[in-house]
């Protein structure tokens, strides 16, 4: 658990070290975020949709499980702030995302050192591989070129370059998402579920 919050201070801190954040969020702030960001995350884009329907190993019923299968960590949603980036990077190879969360998950990305070359390294194997992993993975995401492009999006994201979204832009990216939950009540501090007898017997 503290490996867990350790990696969320993280990723969140390198933002605020670049001035990006004006502080992080709490995690009550993250978890009350988490749950407005859900159903978009379980959603599926109009583009997302044409896109990787078009082959057997793009719909859903069968895409889901081995999603999960090819990393059992994609079964678990949540922010992904948590998620190391090799899970991270396995997500974006094996579902079509490049007008939904890919800012987003680059984000996560360029905040884990090496995370963005690891996933230009994957895609592009992934673009140029014959074997039955790289062959499936193309057919799941339903766009041939799709793993080229994404090892461009990696490059581009290393100049802090993120690709445009249709996606709300409170969930669009991580920084965004962030900032939405800056606005959010947090939890009330650890003193208000004490005594203050300072105050017992003194009226107002």
């Amino acid at each position: 658990m503290a490996r867990r919050h350790d990696r969320i201070e993280r990723r969140l801190s390198f933002f605020v070290a670049r001035g990006e954040l004006e502080r992080a969020p709490t995690r009550w702030q993250l978890f009350a975020g988490w749950l407005a960001m859900l159903p978009v995350t379980l959603g599926e884009s109009p583009r997302e949709r044409a896109v990787s329907r078009r082959t057997w190993l793009g719909q859903v019923p069968i895409r889901a499980p081995l999603q999960a299968l090819y990393c059992p960590r994609q079964a678990w949603v949540d922010t992904g702030l948590a998620a190391p980036a090799d899970a991270i990077v396995k997500h974006l190879v094996s579902v079509f995302h490049e007008d939904a969360f890919l800012g987003y998950d680059l984000q996560l990305l360029a905040s884990e050192p090496g995370g963005l070359d690891l996933l230009e390294r994957e895609a592009e194997r992934h673009a140029r591989g014959r074997g039955l992993v790289s062959r499936g993975l193309r057919s799941m995401v339903g766009d041939p070129g799709y793993h080229a492009r994404l090892a461009e999006h990696a490059r581009r994201a290393m100049a802090s370059a993120y690709p445009a979204s249709d996606l709300d832009p409170r969930f669009a990216s991580l920084v965004g998402f962030a900032r939405f939950c800056l606005t959010l009540p947090a939890w009330p501090e650890l003193s208000f579920y004490g005594f203050d007898l300072g105050r017992l017997g003194g009226g107002r």
